[in-house]
């Protein structure tokens, strides 16, 4: 396990901006120029790399850190290659799901002889691709590198964090240290008031089934399969105040009718049949909203084989003192609405999953006003998605704080053209629609406790808490020895 303070996750984005894997191929080599071994320690997964008897060794280039692409390190940090005469050099992050699970620690390629302090090292000039975005070498700053027919990477933040998901750290002790390819630990499950639990990608083993960690102290302990059940059992034993329960509407025709009051005329699509499934199946919900005011939501869903989530047809009402107005904005299910003591509510979706994913634009919030007017956050912020944190953990009594104010995190996509804007992060939205930014976005999944604390689970097993700034980080052969 590896801990580490958030104000200490990359301070090294100068003398070791860049790190990565190389791996041996057939190269031509064009300009000539020098290299030296590394003065500080490297680790890679939490493995000390031996610089001194490497056949490959670390070397540094411009006062950037270059990782040798080998076979052992592209597997360890979870690194996709393929090489051609035709195409040369094409590096991926790993696109595999399930991701391999790493059971042992990198095996390093060692000699007997000692390195020398310098080398004299060659400008790679093959074609090479990282996620399917050419590198020109001729340009690039810190150009690849060829050593020993083995390709070296330069360990620069474009490379290692953003293109390839590897997550690179420094201490004035340990060094310079590289995590990626741990995949253990997958997503939250739910939370209590001490611990939080994490599905496991090594459920195979049915004792590991379910990993819970104490929210104080991280510390953690497998759990299997049947005690997975009883947790999860345990958080839907009473249904959830803000989600919404199923009611029965009255269908007249075509019409339908809560209380007397026509909500929906079904259309030729909401009551087509097929002749292999038959009808859409109905699912009606009713929400409070607040005093004379009720949300419905009617979902059609035809009973066919899909591949992917089939969400079927989604309609939401509002009936204000006998009033029906269509909320055009959540076609989709409805996770919260929660009633604010200022008279007015939260409508809040999630994100929705997909074959390959979320379906994007899918997690939206909006304001509802005491008049009945809707205001949806998204176009107010111009963001394509809208988090509201807490509005799935079940355990959690009200996603809002005591004054209504939610936690909302930004992904900083314009929901006009798609481009990226400099406003993701996490913030919070108070119900005169003001934000705060509270930090930049990380990449992860941010998740709000019952105890209203943000946890971050990033990628590589990493845990973070943000109101105490501490992160730890286990690798995939710990979790996988650990009983």
């Amino acid at each position: 396990m590896k801990k580490f303070a958030i104000k200490c996750s990359i301070v090294i984005l100068g003398l070791m901006s860049g790190l990565l894997p190389l791996l041996p191929m057939q190269a031509s080599a064009s300009v000539s120029v020098k290299a030296s071994l590394p003065y500080f320690p490297i680790q890679i997964n939490g493995k000390d790399m031996d610089i001194t008897h490497s056949q490959y060794p670390f070397l540094v280039y411009k006062d950037i850190t270059y990782l040798p692409m080998t076979w052992n390190n592209f597997q360890t940090l979870g690194i996709e290659y393929n090489w051609s005469e035709s195409d040369g050099l094409q590096i991926w992050s790993n696109r595999n799901f399930p991701p391999p699970i790493h059971q042992n620690p990198l095996e390093q390629d060692l000699t007997t002889k000692n390195n020398a302090n310098s080398y004299s090292v060659q400008v790679s000039d093959v074609p090479i691709t990282m996620n399917q975005i050419e590198i020109n070498n001729k340009t690039e700053p810190y150009p690849f590198l060829t050593y020993r027919d083995v390709t070296y990477m330069p360990l620069t933040w474009r490379f290692v964090h953003d293109l390839l998901q590897i997550d690179i750290q420094w201490s004035d002790d340990e060094g310079l240290s590289l995590v990626g390819g741990q995949n253990a630990i997958y997503s939250i499950i739910g939370d209590d008031d001490r611990s939080l639990y994490f599905y496991s990608l090594l459920s195979a083993d049915r004792t590991k089934s379910m990993l819970k960690m104490d929210k104080s102290n991280y510390q953690i302990e497998w759990k299997n399969n049947e005690e997975q059940d009883q947790f999860i059992k345990g958080l839907s034993t009473s249904p959830h105040p803000f989600a919404g329960k199923p009611v029965e509407l009255v269908r007249k025709d075509r019409d339908l009718y809560y209380d007397n009051v026509k909500v929906h005329t079904l259309t030729d699509s909401d009551v087509w049949e097929s002749a292999d499934w038959g009808a859409p199946v109905p699912t009606y919900s009713v929400f409070p909203a607040g005093d004379q005011r009720v949300i419905i939501s009617i979902n059609l869903t035809l009973p066919i084989a899909a591949i992917g989530p089939n969400y079927g047809t989604t309609y939401t009402f509002l009936i204000q003192n006998g009033n029906v107005t269509r909320l055009g904005d959540f076609n989709q299910k409805l996770d919260r609405v929660i009633p604010n003591p200022d008279g007015t509510v939260w409508i809040a979706s999630a994100k929705l999953p997909s074959r390959n994913g979320f379906i994007s634009g899918s997690a939206r919030v909006g304001l509802l006003d005491q008049e009945g007017t809707l205001h949806m956050v998204n176009e107010r912020l111009h963001e394509l998605d809208v988090n509201a944190l807490g509005i799935t953990n079940l355990s959690l009594s009200n996603p809002a704080s005591a004054d209504g104010s939610l936690y909302i995190v930004l992904n900083g996509v314009s929901n006009k053209d798609y481009a990226m804007q400099d406003t993701a992060g996490l913030y919070t939205l108070n119900t005169k629609l003001e934000t705060k930014r509270l930090s930049d976005y990380v990449f992860g999944d941010y998740y709000l406790d019952k105890n209203r604390n943000i946890f971050i689970k990033h990628r590589n097993n990493t845990i973070e808490n943000l109101s105490t700034g501490e992160m730890r980080t286990w690798f995939d052969y710990e979790l996988a020895k650990m009983k």
